[in-house]
């Protein structure tokens, strides 16, 4: 089996399916936001504002890397599709948009208390669905299979992608 990727915005549930799925087929999972914060030893938003996004993306895209070398459910940050040679690296690999309506999404983000995000921190709600239409394009184009998480259940999404990828 290929790593799967997971890619979608912020909210869309990439942590909670990895994990999900990564057990169901018995394979390890790569939260990449998990590992950066390891690797960077803070948190991303501290990162940000001490050392820029622009120096986390690079730590982004070498974990990526990293991290597609291994048979593995990987769960991407949100931005990740951002930068033009992750696309490239993304471009023929197994990848699953977790798309949600951009309303369930800042909901969810402003209800999380244990992922806070730099990027909803300093940006009120509809800045963050600005940013969500913004990136919406990118994640359809490198998407292999797209599923819409807005209104189900962790374990029905998981069967979906099982079913959708032919696992």
């Amino acid at each position: 089996m290929e790593s799967i990727v997971l890619i979608g915005f912020m909210g869309a549930g990439k942590t909670t399916i990895s994990k999900a799925l990564a057990k169901t087929l018995n394979v390890q999972v790569v939260d990449m936001d998990d590992v950066l914060v390891e690797r960077i030893g803070q948190p991303i938003n501290d990162y940000f504002e001490e050392y820029g996004e622009t120096s986390f993306r690079k730590h982004e895209t070498t974990l990526l890397k990293e991290a597609l070398k291994e048979e593995s459910i990987i769960a991407t940050g949100g931005g990740v599709i951002l930068q033009k040679e992750n696309q490239q690296v993304l471009s023929d690999k197994l990848v699953v948009y977790l798309k949600a309506d951009a309303n369930i999404l800042v909901k969810r983000i402003r209800e999380d208390q244990v992922n806070v995000r730099p990027l909803a921190i300093k940006n009120d709600d509809g800045d963050l669905k600005r940013l969500f239409f913004s990136r919406e394009k990118l994640y359809e184009k490198l998407a292999k299979v797209v599923i819409d998480t807005t209104k189900k259940k962790p374990i029905e999404i998981v069967s979906e992608i099982i079913q959708q990828v032919g696992l």
